[in-house]
C-alpha cells in the first residue's frame, strides 16, 4: 500500500500491475465470446470494475489513483496480454477520463461522486455534426461513426463538436452525454478488434446541460479557442496503443505454450519444433523485439510523467514521444509476426489464439491516431522546425 499525493491511501504501482497480470487468464477465457458478441463480455468489464482498473485516471478525490502514465500503460498492456480488446476499451475509458477532466465540478460529481468506476467513451466527428447554444447548455445533432464501447460504457465524451451560431461554425465544444440518448447502429463488423463494439451513435436534438460540457473561451475576434491539449492526446493516444502492445505479448505467451508441448515441425525430422535452431533464434528474435518495443512504450511514457504538470509540451517533444509510441506498436507488430512464422499454417486456425492477437493488433494499429506513415512525417518536419501535418498534435 502507498499514499497518493492526494493523501489517500490506495494500492502501489506494482500491485496495480500485479493485478492486471492476475486477470490475464480470466480475460484470455472470454476473449473468443468477446469477439463473437461483438462487445466486451460483461464478466470481463465485471473483473475490471472490481480489481480497481478502471480508476487510472479518475482524480482521487473521487476515489481515483495518483499513479504515473508510466504505471497507466502498465496495467493497459496487461489487461491488453489476456484481451486486445477489452484493453481497447479500457484504454479508451483511461484516455475519455482525461479529456473529461475539464469538465466543471458540478459535472464530474455527477459523473463520478457516485460511482467512481463509472465507464466513459470518447467520439469525434468533425463532419456532419453540430452543436447550437440553448438555454442551460447545448443541443447536439450529428453521427458519430466511431464509439468504442458504446453498449458497455455509462457516457460517452462527443469531442470536437461544431458550434453553429447562425450558419457559420465558430468553435467546437465537447459534450457528455449518456449512451442511452443516442441512437446506437449496430455498424461493428471488422476482421480485428470486433468486441470493441465500437459501434456508431447518432444524437438527434440531445440536450446537455452546461455542466456537462466543454466551451472553450471566446477570443476577441469572436471565435473560440481549441480545447483539447494536444499533450494530453498524445497520452490518450499511449493509452490505446498500450494495450495493442499488450496484445502482442499475449500472443507470445500462446506461442511459447504451444511450444512448451512439444509440437513437431512437419515433414522434417524435428519432433519437437523446439529442437530446432531455426525456431529458437526466431523465437528469440520475436522476444527482442517485444523487449525493444517495451522499452520505446516507456520512454513515451517517462516522458510524459517528466512535463511539468500543466505545462503543454512543444512540438518537437510531441512528435517524439509519439514515434516512440509507434516504434513500439512496430516493434510488436514484427514479433507477432515471426511468431506466426513459427507456427506455420495451424497458426491461423480458428482456434488458435494468436491469430486473433495478430488480427487485433493488425486492426489497432492503423487507427488514424497510430497510423506509422503519419506520425514518421510529422516527427521528419518536426526536426526540421517544419508545421504539423495534423491540427490535433
Amino acid at each position: 500500500m502507498t499514499v497518493t499525493s492526494a493523501g489517500r491511501t490506495g494500492p502501489s504501482p506494482q500491485e496495480l500491475v500485479n493485478r492486471a497480470h492476475e486477470l490475464v487468464p480470466l480475460l484470455r477465457s472470454h476473449a473468443e465470446r468477446t469477439e463473437e458478441e461483438r462487445d466486451v463480455v460483461p464478466e470481463n468489464m465485471r473483473a475490471l470494475r472490481e480489481s480497481g482498473l478502471l480508476r487510472l485516471t479518475v482524480p482521487p478525490r473521487f476515489g481515483g489513483l495518483d499513479i504515473s502514465v508510466r504505471t497507466q500503460v502498465e496495467v493497459l498492456s496487461g489487461i491488453g496480454r489476456g484481451c486486445a480488446s477489452t484493453g481497447w476499451i479500457a484504454a479508451n475509458h483511461a484516455a475519455s477520463t482525461d479529456f473529461a477532466l475539464l469538465l466543471s465540478e458540478e459535472g464530474l460529481q455527477e459523473v463520478f461522486g457516485e460511482n467512481p468506476d463509472a465507464v466513459l467513451l470518447s467520439a469525434a466527428s468533425p463532419q456532419g455534426t453540430r452543436a447550437r447554444r440553448v438555454d442551460g447548455g447545448l443541443v447536439v445533432n450529428g453521427r458519430f461513426p466511431y464509439a468504442s464501447g458504446c453498449r458497455v460504457s455509462d457516457w460517452a465524451l462527443l469531442v470536437a463538436v461544431p458550434l453553429i451560431e447562425g450558419d457559420e461554425q465558430v468553435g467546437v465544444v465537447d459534450a457528455l452525454v449518456r449512451p442511452e440518448e443516442m441512437l446506437i447502429e449496430d455498424t461493428w463488423f471488422m476482421a480485428g478488434l470486433a468486441g470493441t463494439g465500437t459501434h456508431a451513435m447518432t444524437a438527434t436534438d440531445v440536450f446537455v446541460p452546461d455542466r456537462r460540457t466543454l466551451v472553450p473561451p471566446r477570443r476577441p475576434d469572436g471565435r473560440y479557442e481549441e480545447l483539447l491539449s494536444p499533450t494530453t492526446l498524445v497520452k490518450g493516444n499511449l493509452h490505446s496503443l498500450s494495450a495493442l502492445v499488450g496484445a502482442a505479448h499475449g500472443a507470445w505467451d500462446e506461442a511459447r505454450r504451444t511450444l512448451d508441448k512439444g509440437r513437431p515441425i512437419a515433414y522434417s525430422a524435428y519432433e519437437n519444433a523446439a529442437d530446432s535452431p531455426a525456431v529458437r533464434l526466431w523465437f528469440a528474435e520475436a522476444t527482442h523485439l517485444l523487449d525493444t518495443g517495451t522499452l520505446h512504450l516507456y520512454a513515451a511514457a517517462d516522458g510524459l510523467d517528466r512535463a511539468p504538470e500543466g505545462k503543454e509540451l512543444d512540438r518537437a517533444e510531441r512528435a517524439r514521444l509519439r514515434m516512440h509510441s509507434v516504434s513500439a506498436l512496430e516493434c510488436g507488430r514484427r514479433a507477432v509476426q515471426r511468431l506466426l512464422d513459427i507456427a506455420g499454417t495451424s497458426g491461423f486456425a480458428r482456434r488458435n489464439p494468436v491469430q486473433r492477437y495478430w488480427r487485433d493488433l493488425e486492426t489497432g494499429s492503423r487507427h488514424a491516431m497510430l497510423h506509422h506513415p503519419v506520425i514518421l512525417e510529422d516527427y521528419s518536419r518536426a526536426l526540421f522546425g517544419l508545421d504539423g501535418i495534423s491540427p490535433w498534435h
